[in-house]
């Protein structure tokens, strides 16, 4: 796989390898995330030890890592003793294993072994205690189980709680990471691309440079046999043993039911047992709870739910509902559909997108999306604006719109915006404003309207900004 940044982590790990001290570190994350391309990268030239686990029965397991070990170790009476349980094993790495010697000893995807004997924690815990700790090994595990992780071997409960001096939880490819795998695309073209595969680097790498986008959805999304048909489905029943539930949740999200009563309307779940499903997939990161970016998270009632996970959010709305179009081979069909409805789906990653930019070229320090009530000549009204971005030392604030169009009007959309930014109460009396608008191209562009401060920012600029800005690297 293409290794791409993830230069905080690369950097975290060597701290930890310096030291001369015995190290344990957990990193995890969603499959096709990069963990396993981030461990070859941290252990090139240096003394390791990887094992892949697999979904396999716990004898072939230890088998396999025995085999692993014993290369390493030159040990043949290690290669040729039969062990049956992992304590026989790590009672002779005790009497073997060179304690003097800094050596990476990497599991990867440890959850497959947890899940075949869920005691193996406990005996990898007394291992550490007993032997492993007092040695210079950097113990590494990785999982993409996330929540197996959590429970096993991050939360309070687990045996091995305590012991780990880092861990890391791996996220996908910002749109600015995102782009070194599509470098000879246009920013239209990128952003195209990555409203479906978000910045999961496996995916990214099915992006030809040869092919439109078009080409790319047909052979890769609505096509039976290509990888993403599926892979909306193998993701949740990789992480729960009984995926529908969730599904049904993802779906409805998907559709537009963001408020908890709409989504338990729409999937028929009591709204006491939905908050609980749902704070698991928050926990997963695959859902993310948004309040006004004004309000107070702890006390705001009525906050919206929305997919964090682009192309779950892209397999839910899209391919889902669809499955009997891809089954039946009838890919124009489905591609018709696909094409009437994609810039709805690209407009609100392009919001996504605009927020990183301010974040790039604006000294704000909070920057999210902002909606309310007012009264109005017809009663009770509503507004809404894109994004928002607050600063509470200096009072300042910026009010942006953000449209997936071309040839955009922004005299018309200020004048709406600036009417909205009449209703946020926050620091009406001494905040000072700035206005926004994000949009493919402009009809023309102006810097200021009726006395206030107006950017515009197309595609362009955008990419501009890309091409210059340093982005820090995500944990």
């Amino acid at each position: 796989m293409k290794f791409v940044n993830r230069v905080y982590e690369l950097k975290r790990l060597e701290k930890e390898y310096k030291d001369r001290t015995a190290k344990l570190i957990i990193i995890y994350g969603r499959r096709r995330v990069g963990k396993t391309t981030l461990i070859e990268k941290f252990i090139e030239k240096k003394e390791s030890i990887y094992f892949l686990a697999a979904q396999e029965p716990e004898q072939m397991q230890i088998r396999e890592y025995k085999q692993a070990l014993s290369q390493y170790l030159k040990d043949e009476f290690l290669e040729k003793t039969d062990i049956k349980t992992w304590p026989e094993l790590f009672l002779y790495l005790e009497k073997t294993w060179p304690k003097n010697k800094k050596i990476i000893l990497a599991i990867d995807e440890i959850t497959f072994i947890i899940k075949q004997n869920p005691s193996f924690t406990s005996y990898l815990q007394r291992f550490w205690d007993k032997f492993l700790s007092k040695t210079k090994t950097k113990l590494i595990l990785t999982g993409s189980m996330v929540g197996l992780m959590i429970r096993t071997i991050l939360s309070y409960e687990s045996p091995l709680y305590g012991r780990r001096t880092t861990d890391m939880l791996l996220e996908e490819f910002s749109f600015k990471e995102s782009r070194e795998f599509m470098k000879n695309k246009s920013i239209e073209e990128q952003i195209r691309h990555y409203s479906i595969t978000g910045g999961i680097p496996k995916y990214l790498l099915f992006i030809k440079e040869t092919e439109t986008f078009r080409e790319f959805l047909l052979n890769n999304i609505v096509d039976k046999e290509g990888f993403f048909y599926r892979e909306g489905m193998y993701m949740l029943t990789y992480e729960f043993n009984e995926p529908s539930t969730y599904t049904n949740i993802l779906k409805a999200i998907s559709q537009g039911n963001t408020k908890l009563n709409e989504v338990a309307n729409y999937t028929g779940i009591d709204s006491r047992r939905l908050s609980s499903y749902i704070d698991i997939l928050i926990n997963l990161n695959l859902v993310k709870k948004i309040v006004p970016v004004t309000a107070k998270a702890e006390k705001y009632r009525g906050a919206i739910y929305e997919i964090t996970d682009k192309y779950l959010l892209f397999w839910h709305k899209f391919i889902q509902p669809n499955r009997a179009l891809i089954e039946l081979r009838k890919k124009e069909e489905l591609l018709q559909q696909i094409n009437k409805n994609i810039n709805k789906h690209t407009s609100k990653i392009f919001e996504e997108i605009s927020k990183e930019h301010v974040q790039q070229t604006k000294e704000y320090r909070k920057t999210g999306t902002q909606w309310g009530k007012y009264k109005g000549e017809t009663g009770k009204n509503t507004y809404e604006i894109d994004i928002v971005a607050l600063n509470e030392e200096t009072k300042e604030i910026l009010f942006a719109e953000c449209k997936w169009q071309d040839n955009v009007n922004p005299e018309k959309i200020i004048e709406e915006l600036i009417e909205k930014a009449g209703h946020v109460e926050w620091n009406k009396e001494e905040r000072k404003e700035e206005y926004a608008l994000y949009a493919k191209t402009f009809k023309k562009k102006i810097s200021s309207y009726k006395g206030k401060k107006v950017y515009c920012y197309g595609l362009k600029d955008i990419e501009k900004t890309l091409n210059t800005k340093k982005q820090p690297s995500h944990l």
